[in-house]
């Protein structure tokens, strides 16, 4: 099965100059987590999730500089945020006026619409994100979105064709 077959069509992006701000109204208007920034030619540009933004609201030390690091292996203490609410506020005041362009992840991995399913889950694994699906031209345009829902859909379709029988394809 290829990834265009399990792939989100309708898919909410941003642009690289609209702000934290706008982009918190998207995710919050459409139940999302995270989306594509595309160009004016709908190429895929960056990512940016809530994750983002709750490592930007982590002070420097805990991220490791301008890099988002994720350290599963630590149990990074939140204690500093307790009662905090001051500084919370101040953080997004400095963030949510940031554009995309400033703050999302450039150049994500992207996979093509006519990659094998399995590639499209592994590199979803490896870098705990939903993944943009590009046309297979390498201009990166957007075709959709392979998110865990996405994915959940289709294993599930394959389930049941094994249930029935029917031969899975790859």
């Amino acid at each position: 099965m290829p990834c265009n077959d399990a792939m989100i069509t309708d898919v909410i992006t941003a642009r690289p100059g609209q702000t934290v701000a706008e982009v918190l109204e998207l995710f919050s208007k459409h139940n999302i987590r995270s989306l594509p920034i595309v160009d004016e030619k709908n190429s895929v540009v960056g990512l940016f999730s809530f994750s983002h933004l709750l490592y930007s609201l982590l002070p420097v030390p805990a991220t490791m500089g301008d890099h988002m690091v994720r350290l599963k292996h630590m149990d990074i203490s939140l204690d500093h945020l307790l009662g905090a609410s001051p500084w919370v506020a101040k953080r997004l005041n400095i963030i949510l006026p940031k554009t995309m362009e400033e703050v999302m992840l450039k150049h994500p991995v992207c996979v093509r619409a006519d990659s094998p399913l399995r590639e499209g889950i592994r590199l979803m694994v490896k870098y705990d994100s939903p993944l943009p699906v590009v046309d297979h031209d390498n201009t990166r345009k957007l075709v959709g979105l392979i998110s865990s829902q996405s994915v959940l859909k289709a294993l599930m379709k394959i389930a049941s064709h094994l249930e029935q029988g029917k031969e899975v394809h790859e």
